[in-house]
This record gives C-alpha cells, structure tokens and sequence, in this order.
C-alpha cells in the first residue's frame, strides 16, 4: 500500500492545480447564450458570405447523405451524453461522509498528543485500525472519484472532436433543404453548448470533491505512518519497566488519574470508536445478523422436513443425532455466528473483538451446562468471568494500580483454574479433543508469564500475556463446537434431502463425515492460533516475515521461483484431485440405493479428465511458470513413456477409450475372464469392480480393452433363465409340457415376451430331460426366480402324477471260472486269463417301491483270507 501512496498524492496536487484552473476560467462572466433563431441568423449569414470567401461554411450537393447522417449520429450522442450529466455523479455520500472522517482523526489526534501519558499496546492497536478503516475508505473513494474524472475527460473529448469536425461545415446548396439544415444545426450547437456547460460545472464539482477527499487521505496516511512508529517504538519497550513494583504504590506526584476515571473514558472512547468503525466501514453487525437468520432458517426448515417424512419415533432419533443444533439452535447459531466473526475479524477495533468474545462464551455455556459435571461447570464460569474483566481491561487507555493489582490476582486465579483442569481430565469420562491438555497447558504457562511480568512491574506486557491466556482457553470450545455445528448442519441437510433427485441425496454423509470434520478441524485450528497471535500482537509481524518468505524469488540454475507460486501450483492441484474425487464417488455406491447412478460414468470420466487437465493448465498459469517449462516437461514425459511408462500411458488411454465408447457404465454387471461383478467405478487408470463375495476388484482399463469382455447390461438388464428337468420313462411326455409350460406362462415374475419355451431336449440313461427357457426382467433376480421355479415345477409335476426321473442303483452279474480263486504256484508257470466279465445289463426302470427284493448271488465265493467285505477286484 506504502508504494501506491506517492503516486496518489501527485495525483492529487494535480487535481487541485485543474480545479483551480476550471474555476479561473468559469469565474469571468459568460455572455448571454444564444437561441436557435439568432443562431440560425448566424449560419445563414455566413451561408450568404461563401461567395465572398471570408466564411467557412461550404455548398455542397453530393454530400447531403453525408451531412445528415452525422447530423442524425451527433445529435443521438449529445443527448445520451446529457442524460449521463443529468443524472450527475454519485458524490452526495463522500460529501455527507467526510465529516465523520474529521471526527475521527481528531479522535486519533488527541490520543497521539496524550501518547506520553499512555502506556497501553491496546489502545494504540486500536487506533491503528480505525486509521488503516479510514485509508481504505477514502481509497475507494478516491478510485471511485478518478473513475469519475475519466468519464467527464472522455465527454470533454467527444465534444472536441464534434467541434473540430469539419464535415458539420458542408451546407446543402439547395435553399429548400439548407433551411432545413440550417435549423437542425442551430439545435445541435446550442445542445453542443449546453453539454460542454455542464460538463465543465461538474468537472469543477468533481475537482472540489477530490480535493477534500486527497486532503484527508495525506493526512490519515501521514497519522497512520506516526502510529506505527509509535507501535513500533512500544513493541522494542515492551518488556520495559513501565509501571512501579505492586509493593512500592506511585509516588504522589506521578499517581495520575484514578482507575474509575480512566475506566470511564475509555469506555466513552471505545464506544466513540466503535460507532465510527460501523459508520466508515459499513454495517458489519447487520450482516452478520442477517447470517444468523439465514443459517436458523435453513436448520429449522431441514429438521421440520425430517419430521415430515419420518415417522416420530424415526425422526426424533434422526435429529437427536445432531444434539446441539437440535436441542440448542438458537445458542448453537449465535455461537458459529460470533466465532466466524472474531476469525475472521482481523483488523477490527479491539471493543468489537471483546463483544465477540463474550457472545461466543455465553453460547458455549448454554450449549455445554447439561453436558458437564456440576463442579467443571462451576470452573467454566469462573473463566467465563475471567474473559469479562480482560475483555473490559483490555480497552483502559491508561495504566492504573488498581489494574496492576487485577492482573496480578486475575494471573493467579488462572493458574489455580489450569491446574484443576489438568487434574479433572485425568479422571473424566468426557470426550474431550485430542490436544486437550496442551491448550491447557499453555493457558497455564501464559498466566504465569503474566504473573511474573507483573511482579516486575511490566504492566503493559503482563496485561496482554493474561488477556491472551484467558481468550485462549475460553474460546477454544467455542471453536470446536463451531466445528460440531457444521457437521451437524450438514447432517440435518444430507437427511432432509436423502429422497430427493439433487446433488445432495447422492451423499453418504457416514462416508464423508471424517474426512471433511478433519478439514474443518484443521481450519479451526489455524485461526484459533492466529487469534492467539493476534492477541500477543505478534500476527503483523508474522504475517510480514511469511510473506516476505513465500514472495522473494528464488533461483536454481537458470530457473527463478518462489515458494507462494510452488504454493500455489500444489493447491491447485489439491483442489483438481478433490473436485475428481467428488465426481468419482457419485460414480459408485453412496449407501443409499441399491443401483448407482448408471449412465454417467462415462460423461463423469471425461469430466474428471477435464478437471485434471484444466487444473494443471490453470497450476502453471497461476504459479506463473512459464509455458515454454511445460512443453519441457510434456518432452520429459516422452522419453519416460518411451522407457518404462507405457503400461500406464496404456490404461491412461484406454480410460479415454472407454469414456468415448461405452462399452460398460456404472452398474453394468459383466464378466471378465473368471470374475463376475458390477462395475463400481470407471477411473482413470483403472476401474473397480465390485464382485459377488464383497470383494472389489482393481482392474486396469487396458485388460477391459484388450480382453473379451461380457455385459450382461449394455442395453438392458433382462435374462434368459434355462431350467432343465429330467421325466422318468413310461411318464406322459406331452403332458408334461404342457404342465411346465402353463405354468410359467401364469407366473408374474416372467415376461410374456418373448414368451417362455418349454422343449423336450435329451434321452439319457435315467430318464427324459424337459428343457424350459423364460426371460425375466432383472438379472440380479435370475437365482430366487430359477429357484422358485424350480420348487414350483416338481410340486406341479407331482401333483399331475408325473414321477422326476433319478439315478438308481443298477444290477451287476459276474461269472468266474472255477479255480481263479487259487493261490497261484510259486513255480514260472504262465497264468491263464481269467474268463472275461460278462456285460452289464441294465435292469428295467421301476420305482422304489416295486423294486423285487434281490438274491445275493450264488456263484461267488469269497476269497480265502479275506472276509466278507473284500469279494475281490473285478476286473
């Protein structure tokens, strides 16, 4: 900002050198203008002076068309032109305005001539901010002025040309059409004479306007360069002995004003402040009031939706889940509202800040009183307490002994209250945050810095380590309930909408719910510790030195970079992989349905490319790396596909092939080789596919293009289902048939076409197989429906008197020769072939219960040595 102030400031001495100019020459008394009639005698006595050749004005035949055409065009522009300057310029709020501004730096003034006798970091901050609220007012109007200026050049402009346009000189020759002419052109300079006037009226006004508004803005930047001096001079003193020892009270002489004087006039002052914060900066506070009311609305609206499309039982165990927007909307509200407030309020007075601050402790204890032990709840109000009488010490403009002695005892309270809240969460069941401890602990090594500058009578200093000690601890559950707000928000907005065709009812909440908690949490905690450095007055200068860090430039060989452009680059890409991640899950299963959303994978696909491709084109461009390093980097790529990437540039491309293709889409139930699933997500690389047993299946895109793929779903989910069922022999073969096909023919589960087939398709040994063919709608149902066919068809077929044909032991005799069954000699003679088995017969086909009962046979005997079981090996 420092480097556009002299440039401004020269700006504005010129402005002030083209007022005066502007009001030198209007000041002399202008002649009385002139009417269309004398300025038509005007131009018709310099027509009749053509011949004599002292007047400019020209007869011309072949230029009428011309002539009036720029007659028509000039007379069109002056009065679009005059309406603007009617209209005027929006200067009536900078005029009514700056006079709050004189106020205020008469405010900063009378602090600044009283800077010996004040010794407070707080009172000086503040002023700071209401200078650097006022240097970006009148900057805005200072912009707002110039661009003013610009237009009223621009008409001056215009209005020269027209003037110096020497075409408006040809006259037509004929007296008929001259008249005429004449007339209109009387018209025309007389509104020609009107718009300069006016123009140059609110050029002079616009000159006046910038002139206040450049004096001011010398004189606030010139304050606010003295107050950082100022701050910067107390900053190197800070530690300084600034106050006299708690055991040695001022002398008389330096005793100064009371502390109930001083607490008056500080109020009176931050109030004073205060009230110019909200006139010069704009209605902060009825913004945020009209976010609280949004943000009630949306909760109270999405809960009374739950109600309405669940039962009450169902319902209230829905809402129940959100147990602090529910029970406590109101508190929970005014406490996202007021925290949101003081993160992101950085340059805000310091009364403000404290108003927030004790807002969002009041909330916090509504919200948690039923939530704790009675004795933790009793300690949380002390702190409470505490912030209040910070809050109020913080805006005395003037250090008092009474306020060194609050310091010193508000310290020693604070370490008391630490150290029982370390010995509380040893034993407490609650479920406090993970750093618990940590945050407790420097509350507690912050109140004793504080104590220990105050015994040394570092006023000053004690005053803003003890402020930053208290507004640590007691906001730190205002923002971790701010956190649990959100979550809960988003719930109630996730459940509301669940039923619906929106973006919304694709989200499983349970599957993002850590991931974007752990965003939030992370948010949080940055701006809980700049709010800590805020209060230690140690934000600017980090902010500086970060700054300073990231934007100096840096260079390795040939190649210059700095850290915010390599920043910036991986924040890009970060965000590209978030965005495709979001696309990629509303590809697959949200837990929701039953069916993804299919036919969208390939149209998501080629959006997360584009994603991808725009993000890392938009990465170089924002991080300013030049495009000639990305056609490096492309030619890097190329020689890495050419050694050792090209099964990944394969899926890579077979990923683009399926998108444009569509051989499978999100749902599809295919096959691949031996594995059976639906199609879960078509990605970049690969695709996942979700088998039958639960298990998902990795697959890269350059095996579903390369191997014989099966989809049952390309154009639809219908299935042929074959049933086969075997008949004994001696059944009736065409009643049968007609059984099985009557029956599927009435079965609802079925389509009626194509209509089902019922064939005779084999004989075999046990009996004849009836083939049946029928077509269902849904192949996911193709196993309960074969299975109930099944079952009903044996119960049909039984009914009918028609026997299922079955397996059945069949008979088998053997003959042997006599004597096989001897010990064969021990002497080398040949062993004679036993007589070959004679064929198996089959037996005729009868039921069990007409089976004969069997003779065991006769001719065998049992080998000697062996028992019964162990007749022999046949052969």
């Amino acid at each position: 900002m420092r480097n556009h102030i002299l440039p401004k400031i020269l700006s504005c001495f010129l402005l002030l050198l083209l007022c005066a100019h502007l009001h030198a020459q209007n000041k002399p008394t202008s002649p009385k203008p002139l009417d269309s009639a004398a300025l038509s005698k005007i131009i018709s006595q310099q027509v009749k002076d053509t011949s004599s050749g002292k007047s400019t004005i020209k007869l011309s035949d072949t230029s009428v068309a011309i002539i009036i055409s720029r007659l028509e065009t000039y007379t069109l522009m002056l009065n679009q032109v005059m309406s603007t300057l009617r209209r005027g310029l929006d200067t009536v709020e900078i005029s009514e305005s700056i006079p709050l501004i004189d106020s205020s730096m008469m405010v900063v003034k009378r602090d600044m001539a009283a800077i010996g006798s004040t010794n407070n970091m707080h009172d000086l901050y503040t002023n700071r901010v209401l200078l650097v609220q006022l240097e970006r007012k009148l900057d805005g109007w200072q912009d707002q002025l110039f661009r003013f200026h610009d237009k009223l050049v621009n008409i001056s402009d215009t209005l020269q040309i027209l003037r110096k346009d020497t075409t408006m000189r040809n006259f037509p020759a004929e007296d008929e059409l001259r008249d005429i002419y004449v007339g209109q052109m009387a018209t025309l300079i007389q509104k020609w004479r009107q718009v300069d006037s006016a123009n140059k009226t609110n050029l002079l006004h616009l000159g006046l306007v910038q002139n206040k508004v450049a004096k001011r803005y010398i004189d606030v930047t010139n304050l606010l360069e003295d107050m950082d001096f100022q701050l910067s001079r107390f900053s190197q003193r800070l530690f300084n002995k600034d106050f006299s020892y708690l055991w040695e009270p001022p002398l008389p002489g330096k005793k100064g004003p009371k502390f109930p004087q001083v607490l008056n006039r500080s109020i009176r002052k931050n109030i004073n402040i205060l009230k110019i914060f909200f006139a010069v900066h704009g209605p902060v506070y009825l913004l945020w009031f009209l976010v609280a009311a949004l943000f009630l609305w949306w909760v109270t609206f999405n809960a009374r939706k739950v109600k309405r499309k669940h039962e009450d039982r169902e319902a209230e165990n829905i809402l129940l889940q959100s147990r602090y927007l529910y029970r406590y909307p109101v508190a929970s509200t005014i406490l996202l509202v007021s925290t949101l407030s003081f993160l992101i309020s950085i340059q805000y007075p310091i009364m403000y800040t404290g108003i927030c601050w004790i807002i969002t402790a009041i909330a916090t204890t509504c919200i948690i009183r039923h939530n704790m032990p009675a004795n933790l709840y009793k300690r949380w109000l002390l702190l409470v307490l505490l912030l209040v009488i910070y809050c109020i010490n913080n805006l005395l403009i003037q250090v008092t002994f009474t306020e060194q002695w609050g310091v010193f005892i508000g310290g020693i309270a604070s370490i008391v209250l630490g150290s029982y809240l370390l010995r509380t969460l040893r034993h407490t069941t609650l479920p406090l945050p993970k750093y618990s401890r940590s945050a407790i602990w420097l509350f507690m090594a912050l109140s004793g810095l504080s104590v220990i500058l105050v015994v040394l009578a570092r006023v000053s200093a004690a005053k803003i380590m003890g402020a930053a000690a208290v507004v640590s601890i007691t906001m730190a559950p205002g923002v971790i309930l701010m956190v649990e707000v959100l979550m809960e928000a988003i719930y109630l907005q996730v459940e509301a909408k669940k039923d619906s065709s929106t973006f919304i009812s694709m989200i499983d909440y349970q599957n993002i719910k850590d991931r974007l908690k752990t965003i939030f949490y992370v948010a949080a905690f940055i701006g809980w510790l700049a709010l800590i450095a805020r209060n230690l007055y140690l934000y600017d200068g980090l902010y500086e030195l970060i700054s300073d860090m990231l934007v100096a430039e840096r260079k390795i060989g040939n190649f210059t970079f700095s850290f915010s452009s390599v920043i910036i680059f991986l924040l890009i890409i970060w965000l590209s992989t978030i965005v495709t991640q979001i696309i990629s899950y509303l590809l697959g299963y949200t837990g929701q349905t039953a069916q993804p959303h299919k036919k969208l994978g390939s149209a998501m696909l080629l959006i997360r490319l584009a994603v991808l491709g725009a993000g890392t084109l938009l990465a170089f461009a924002a991080s300013g790396i030049p495009m000639d390093k990305l056609a490096i980097v492309v030619g890097a790529l190329g020689v890495g596909i050419g050694f050792g990437l090209q099964n990944i540039v394969n899926n890579l491309v077979s990923g683009v092939i399926l998108a444009f293709e569509k051989p499978i889409e999100v749902g599809d139930v295919i096959e691949l080789g031996a594995r059976t699933g639906v199609v879960k997500e078509i990605g970049i690389r690969s695709s996942k596919i979700s088998a039958g047993d639960g298990s998902e299946v990795i697959v890269p895109n350059g095996d579903l293009i390369a191997q014989q793929l099966v989809n049952w779903t390309l154009t639809n989910r219908t299935r042929r289902v074959d049933v086969l069922v075997g008949i004994a022999y001696g059944a009736d073969l065409k009643k049968a048939l007609s059984v099985v096909k009557e029956y599927l023919e009435n079965l609802d589960d079925i389509l009626k076409t194509p209509e089902p087939v019922v064939l005779l398709q084999n004989f075999r040994d046990i009996g004849v197989d009836i083939q049946a063919m029928f077509w269902i709608s849904d192949l996911g149902q193709a196993g309960t429906v074969k299975s109930q066919v099944l079952t009903d068809i044996y119960i049909k077929l039984q009914e009918a008197g028609i026997s299922i044909a079955y397996p059945r032991p069949q008979q088998v005799q053997i003959n042997m020769e006599p004597g096989i069954w001897k010990e064969p000699s021990t002497t080398s003679i040949p062993v004679t072939p036993a007589a070959p088995v004679t064929a198996v017969k089959p037996s005729p086909v009868v039921p069990p219960s007409e089976i004969p009962p069997q003779e065991p046979p006769t001719n065998i005997s049992p080998k000697p040595g062996r028992g019964t079981g162990e007749a022999g090996d046949v052969k």
